[in-house]
């Protein structure tokens, strides 16, 4: 009976947070992720979601052979986000307000090809 009652539970549970996301109410914000790379370059473009647009993006590198630089940038104003710019680091960057009217992406420059570019989506 106990257990019958829980499942009842969980069950209501469920559909009553379905049916809050049905009418916006409640949602939380998602964070889907774009991964992309050259040259034994990776990294994940990593976009936080409030309401219908992107409203913040960083970039986590998740390979670095030593030859990788990693940042945000801004294509409205041509030229990486952050006091560094494209970096070695492998640590993720800071989030970017990507809201509307910016248009931002994620890349990595692959120095030991020439200086071969790949990016995430623009947003």
């Amino acid at each position: 009976m106990r257990i019958t009652r829980t499942v009842q539970r969980v069950a209501a549970a469920a559909v009553a947070t379905a049916a809050l996301g049905v009418f916006g109410i409640g949602t939380a914000s998602a964070t889907p992720q774009n991964w992309f790379g050259t040259g034994g370059c990776e990294a994940v473009e990593d976009i936080q979601l409030g309401g219908d647009h992107h409203e913040y993006m960083r970039i986590i590198p998740t390979a670095n052979p030593g030859h990788c630089l990693f940042g945000v940038f801004d294509r409205n104003a041509w030229k990486w986000l952050g006091a560094a710019g494209a970096t070695p680091s492998s640590d993720p960057s800071a989030w970017y307000y990507d809201g509307p009217g910016q248009s931002l992406q994620a890349c990595l420059i692959d120095t030991a090809h020439n200086n071969t570019w790949a990016c995430g989506l623009i947003n």
